[in-house]
């Protein structure tokens, strides 16, 4: 980084506790594990989801909150089936997405999926746009749990239409898969007072991606000035995944990938490892396995933390 500076961040206090919900999904930032930053689009299979899964637990990960087990792009083959629906990959999923989503239950983990409001995805796999409610059908079938819905290639590049369709995929999962936790992925901080509060929105991208330190911190500053948009009835801001010190496609020095966690931690955000839990050197376990640290996200008050004193550059 080119620059060095110091801030203190403060949880804002509050005297009464939060309202109360019409529903429990997207309450507070989702905990858990997410593929992309660990083995990107190919290392995704079946038998590595759930060698993942065995992880969390093993690792005592879900014991301490870590419960979705979130599978990222390239999961899907690169075209729509005559119906239109979804085709898991063959070779990937010999026997498809439902055998795998129930072993990951059966592990008491929640499983999650991730799909694009394009034609295709960012990976170049079938997408689900005008397919809202068939896809929301098989999410239902497979019984997922969470979604993580991008933006790549739709010809719908203006807020707009960007949010006309997020908002297809919400209506769809709402009559078919109500219990999915919905995660938008759009990479831009408008995102958030434009959906903040409505119904079906859980968490929703702020900024670019976060692989590598600079990106990090521009999401941090960018957090900054989202805290009125977050909230157990609101949803939360997200700014993106966690990125470790241990073996995956991303990493960070042990320095940058702390203070990651715990800016993330006071920022009331998603924590969705990007590190194999089984493969973990010590320091990853110390840092994602502080419940102390990991209280502080999952207050139930769900205030997002706001800088009180700063020396960083604009």
């Amino acid at each position: 980084m080119p620059h060095r500076c110091l801030a203190a961040l403060a949880l804002a206090a509050a005297a009464t506790p939060p309202p109360r919900q019409r529903h429990e999904i997207g309450k507070l930032p989702a905990l858990g594990y997410n593929t992309w930053n660990d083995v990107r689009c190919d290392g995704v299979d079946a038998a590595t989801i759930l060698s993942l899964a065995q992880g969390l637990v093993q690792s005592n990960f879900s014991q301490k909150g870590y419960t979705f087990l979130n599978v990222d792009d390239c999961w899907q083959a690169p075209l729509l089936n005559e119906k239109g629906e979804l085709v898991p990959d063959p070779i990937k999923f010999p026997d498809g997405i439902r055998p795998v989503v129930d072993k990951v239950h059966a592990l008491g983990l929640r499983f999650g999926l991730y799909a694009d409001r394009g034609f295709y995805t960012c990976a170049f796999r079938a997408g689900s746009r005008h397919k809202e409610s068939i896809h929301a059908k098989q999410f239902h079938d497979w019984q997922i749990d969470y979604l993580k819905y991008d933006s790549c290639w739709s010809p719908n590049l203006r807020r707009k239409g960007a949010l006309e369709d997020y908002a297809r995929m919400r209506d769809a999962l709402a009559d078919y898969a109500p219990g999915v936790h919905y995660s938008l992925c759009g990479w831009s901080a408008w995102y958030a007072p434009a959906v903040s509060g409505e119904e079906g929105y859980h968490s929703w991208r702020i900024s670019a991606d976060c692989d590598e330190f600079a990106n990090i911190y521009e999401a941090a500053r960018t957090m900054e000035r989202l805290s009125d948009f977050a909230g157990p009835a609101k949803g939360y801001n997200d700014p993106d995944m966690l990125v470790g010190t241990s073996t995956g496609a991303v990493t960070l020095t042990p320095t940058q990938s702390r203070t990651q966690f715990d800016l993330w931690c006071v920022l009331a955000a998603p924590l969705l490892l990007g590190t194999n839990p089984s493969r973990m050197n010590a320091w990853d376990l110390e840092t994602y396995g502080d419940t102390e640290v990991i209280k502080i996200d999952q207050d139930p008050l769900g205030k997002q933390g706001t800088p009180v004193s700063s020396t960083c550059p604009p």
